[in-house]
């Protein structure tokens, strides 16, 4: 897929989301979306770190490229950011990974776009509630969005907080999001 054209490329990942929302997927996609990890174009990147994070919450076994979508968390493009995030969430989900993806997930918290800030906190909570997964680093960048301008991201952080809490990490509960 990686010596296609680019048109060619983005018509194979429509496909591909296509079957995966069908659950018709086995691992196979998984190398050359590790190559397409790194496109030059942004939408192939989305494209493909929400493919990825769909193989892992459909719960296909593979070789997924961990450190690839790592780094797609640093990205130029937003939207980048944003899918690379939850993908590592579904990823983690899955077992590949695990606490030290927290820290990736943390330097997110501080990022430009609001819609980044809250899913790196969505998946952070998401982590916790369902995996178990926390670290009392994620604590005080998600205690300054809870004054976030964006309703959406002060509730990530209560989510996130309240998932922590449930660990036994700590936070002051009392802080509204209104």
């Amino acid at each position: 897929m990686s010596s296609a054209s680019k048109g060619e490329r983005l018509a194979a990942l429509e496909r591909l989301h296509i079957l995966l929302r069908e659950k018709e997927v086995d691992s196979s996609p998984l190398p050359q979306l590790g190559l397409l990890l790194k496109a030059e174009d942004p939408v192939e990147r989305r494209m493909t770190s929400w493919a990825i994070g769909k193989l892992a919450q459909n719960k296909v076994h593979g070789e997924y490229p961990l450190t690839k979508l790592i780094d797609l968390l640093m990205d130029e493009d937003e939207e980048v950011r944003e899918n690379a995030a939850w993908a590592l969430g579904e990823l983690t989900s899955s077992g590949v990974g695990g606490e030290n993806e927290i820290k990736s997930l943390n330097l997110l918290l501080e990022d430009p776009y609001p819609q980044v800030r809250g899913m790196a906190a969505w998946t952070l909570g998401r982590l916790a509630e369902r995996f178990g997964i926390g670290n009392s680093s994620s604590v005080p960048p998600l205690r300054i969005l809870l004054q976030d301008n964006s309703l959406n991201v002060r509730k990530s952080a209560i989510y996130a907080l309240d998932r922590l809490t449930a660990l036994g990490i700590r936070y002051d509960s009392k802080t509204s999001f209104n």
